[in-house]
């Protein structure tokens, strides 16, 4: 699982990290950016829905496959779309919303069967690692192509090569995807899903996480992008600062990755929250070259130590459920469905604003505002009880190959 999100994460930081920007360049106006994430955020809790009550015998292996595979074929649609992809993000977003939520819906599972919670804290340091490398490496090299690709062809040239080359490697990774467990699971019922925290009361927690999540990380992610692109002014500089981050933030999850214990996740997790915090006011606020430096720091260390540190923490929940096998997917979806509502709320919030508001204005208002949401996200979690202590050891036997 982690060499295939791995595969999964070059993709995105060779083209997905750059697809706003090729949107921007095309079209200068944010709303098709929004549009787009936002029918893909509608879309991905769809999917999950739908794999739990229509594709029920597809195993998590497979569906994994098919995520990888929608992803690829939707960079292969902008490809061939070139200038006129903001006319088509409707087509876009729905796409690959529906390709995102069948990809995440079997990770999730794969991941849960596969680990518990004497391993998660390797398994996600593992992950967050190989992520964070391939970012010091892959970005620079996306934005060398684009600017490289500009000065010969012209001004799509460069990104025509690397959503080509994106889509290859997740071509590639649906091959590494056949050796996944096919993670088998009961008919998804939504009166379970609905009533899951009255199940087990814990579970209300990470419910107003994901919310807070849902709502602020997505639209958060979408601003970033074009305000670090118009203080950078280029996608090679661009690539470079993201690299730089990534290699920043490598050390930190290795170093998580070996030595984090339970008992050190919240605390952990509030020092990167309160750094993420400190982050977002840096950037909207001053649109410089230092403001970025300054914003790159907090964000390469705060990052891994919130995000990695708080990963493993809703799996422990479900672990809580007297059935936890039976009742995993539920979780999923239940989970799935709070990210979904909070992305939706908050990119509807986004569309309806930016007629009457100046685009660049809202979008640093929305950086600043959106930017507490990984101190709400530890309050919550660290409301769980006992969410320090470690879980008795897992006795469930592995999942068969799909």
């Amino acid at each position: 699982m982690v060499l295939v999100h791995g595969a999964y994460t070059a993709a995105n930081l060779l083209a997905g990290a750059f697809l706003s920007i090729f949107l921007w360049r095309a079209s200068h106006d944010l709303a098709p950016i929004a549009l787009y994430s936002g029918l893909s955020a509608l879309m991905i809790p769809a999917a999950f829905i739908a794999n739990g009550l229509v594709w029920r015998g597809l195993g998590a292996g497979a569906s994994i496959r098919l995520g990888l595979f929608g992803c690829g074929l939707s960079y292969l649609v902008i490809l061939m779309l070139g200038n006129d992809a903001p006319h088509w993000v409707v087509l876009l977003g729905l796409l690959r919303g529906v390709a995102e939520g069948f990809y995440w819906s079997g990770f999730h599972l794969v991941t849960y069967d596969t680990t518990s919670d004497r391993d998660r804290d390797r398994y996600f340091g593992a992950q967050a690692t190989a992520s964070l490398f391939l970012t010091a490496t892959l970005p620079p090299a996306a934005g060398a192509i684009i600017v490289a690709g500009t000065r010969v062809g012209g001004t799509y040239r460069g990104y025509q090569l690397v959503f080509a080359l994106s889509a290859v490697v997740l071509m590639a990774a649906m091959v590494l995807a056949g050796r996944l467990p096919s993670s088998a699971r009961e008919r998804l019922s939504l009166r379970r899903v609905a009533t899951l925290a009255r199940r087990n009361p814990d579970w209300r927690w990470v419910t107003r996480a994901r919310l807070a999540d849902g709502f602020t990380g997505s639209l958060i992610g979408l601003v970033l992008t074009i305000l670090m692109f118009l203080v950078l002014k280029n996608e090679q500089q661009v690539g470079n600062f993201n690299g730089l981050m990534g290699l920043l933030g490598v050390g930190i999850s290795l170093g998580l990755a070996a030595f984090m214990k339970p008992k050190h996740r919240i605390a952990c997790a509030l020092v990167g929250g309160a750094l993420l915090v400190l982050s977002t006011f840096l950037l909207p606020l001053y649109l410089t070259a230092w403001a970025i430096v300054g914003f790159g720091l907090l964000r390469a260390i705060g990052g891994p130590l919130h995000g990695n540190a708080l990963a493993p923490v809703a799996l422990q929940v479900i672990d809580r459920d007297p059935a936890p096998k039976t009742m995993r997917y539920d979780y999923i979806v239940h989970q799935e469905l709070c990210l979904g509502i909070g992305r939706v709320l908050s990119i509807g919030c986004f569309l309806l604003l930016a007629a009457p508001i100046n685009q660049m204005l809202l979008a640093r208002i929305v950086v600043v505002v959106a930017g507490v949401a990984p101190i709400l996200i530890w309050a919550a979690f660290a409301r769980i009880p006992g969410v320090t202590a470690i879980a008795p050891a897992d006795t469930r036997a592995l999942p068969a190959a799909a």
